[in-house]
């Protein structure tokens, strides 16, 4: 065995033992959410909760110009550079700050517009989107701040960020649902970015000094130009993708009942609980391990060691959850989420084709293959878009996640197709 494989399994045990204990802590805290959640709002709230979330991710995407993976990818490359990287970190740091800015005066002036999308005609929630246009920034340096750390491969303060951020979520969650019921839920969701903000920071700032990142940034355009194509693919799909989910629960109100999109939503935040196991995975370890070798052998060896390591455990994962359905309703939900059941089926088979492709689509990313990667990706768009439109009708929130499951098959297939030659 060659010293680089020793090397890259021991670090994927260190990294699978931290991410799991991470992955342990939201288990449990988002257990807890969710039966509250699904306690005191039911069906209808959760899925007004769903379509927030769906555009708060939206907010953070357009905060962050899309352009984390680009950002990573400069920090692990330049770290051995401080004067060089500290320049690049003050830039974008700044850029950040002032687009998140931007963002929040939007929402602020648009805030009947974006609420109509959001809560339809549920005029009295609009004044949420203030809470979210305060918060929006703080959301957006957390997400750069991780992002740094990600870079200089801090797993152990990453994931000590995130189990401080889960327990503080859960802990305001419960404070405002309990006193302003689904309006407290729904305002909670931009809270936590604050808390979340001071851990990352502090971390963050014992890297790079106040003083350094606040001194009047040097702008280079060429810097920015070099993230311009990890921008548009990210942007290209975590603005869509909200976009598409709040179209899906809104369609599925029309046709059946926004109970049933509450039971579309439902299953989302439990496929959530047990996809971020590979997720974690993938952004924590496998995408910094295929950006930092320049060697296509190594990255063959990287992607085969996912396949033949990481994805048979999450197939056992995912046939337990369906085993247990019954009893994960029970925990997670109440009684008025029976219907969610009928569900599993096909989302967990989705989950198993996305699971499959999340490897092979941060390709992408590395080999910074823009075409590609706005071919693959549109093309998952447009058979989602299509086929919910078409089943939903039909099966109502069963359409949207047989719609899910032909989606990843149809990505799947197409990303095997374009990468063939890297591969066999």
């Amino acid at each position: 065995m060659s010293l680089f494989k020793k090397i890259i399994q021991n670090q994927l045990f260190k990294v699978t033992s931290l991410s799991s204990f991470s992955i342990l802590i939201r288990l449990v805290t988002g257990f807890l959410s969710s039966k509250v959640i699904a306690y005191f709002v039911g069906p209808s709230g959760m899925a007004i909760m769903g379509n927030l979330r769906s555009f708060t991710t939206l907010l953070e995407s357009v905060g962050t110009l899309g352009i984390q993976n680009g950002v990573l990818q400069n920090v692990a490359k330049k770290q051995n550079d401080r004067v060089v990287l500290t320049t690049f970190v003050r830039l974008i740091f700044w850029t950040l700050l002032w687009v998140s800015l931007l963002l929040s005066v939007t929402l602020i002036l648009g805030n009947s517009y974006f609420g109509k999308i959001i809560f339809n005609q549920n005029t009295s929630y609009y004044s949420i989107l203030y809470f979210i246009a305060f918060f929006i920034p703080f959301q957006v340096l957390h997400l750069f701040f991780i992002t740094v750390l990600n870079g200089f491969s801090y797993y152990k303060k990453v994931t000590l960020i995130s189990i401080y951020g889960y327990i503080v979520s859960l802990l305001i969650s419960f404070a405002l649902i309990w006193f302003n019921g689904i309006y407290g839920a729904l305002v909670s969701i931009s809270i936590a970015s604050l808390f979340l903000f001071l851990f990352s920071g502090y971390f963050f700032l014992k890297e790079f000094s106040f003083d350094l990142i606040f001194r009047k940034p040097t702008f280079d355009i060429s810097v920015l130009k070099g993230l311009i194509p990890f921008g548009i693919m990210s942007l290209y799909t975590a603005v869509l993708t909200p976009i598409l989910y709040i179209f899906i629960r809104n369609l599925i109100t029309k046709e059946v009942s926004i109970e049933a999109s509450g039971w579309f939503e439902a299953m989302q935040r439990i496929s959530g609980f047990y996809f971020m196991f590979i997720s974690t995975l993938v952004s924590f370890y496998f995408l910094p391990e295929l950006i930092k070798t320049n060697s296509d052998v190594e990255k063959l060896s990287i992607t085969k060691k996912f396949f033949k390591e990481v994805l048979p455990v999450f197939t056992i994962v995912l046939i337990g959850v369906y085993f247990s359905k019954d009893l994960i309703i029970k925990l997670l939900l109440t009684s008025d989420f029976y219907e969610v059941r009928a569900l599993f089926v096909w989302q967990l088979l989705g989950d198993f084709f996305k699971g499959m492709s999340l490897i092979l689509g941060i390709r992408f990313y590395v080999v910074k293959d823009l075409k590609g990667y706005i071919f693959t990706e549109s093309l998952s768009f447009l058979v989602l878009f299509l086929t919910s439109m078409y089943w939903i009708p039909i099966y109502g929130a069963t359409g949207a996640v047989i719609s899910y499951a032909i989606t990843y098959f149809i990505y799947f297939l197409a990303l095997v197709v374009y990468f063939r030659k890297a591969f066999f």
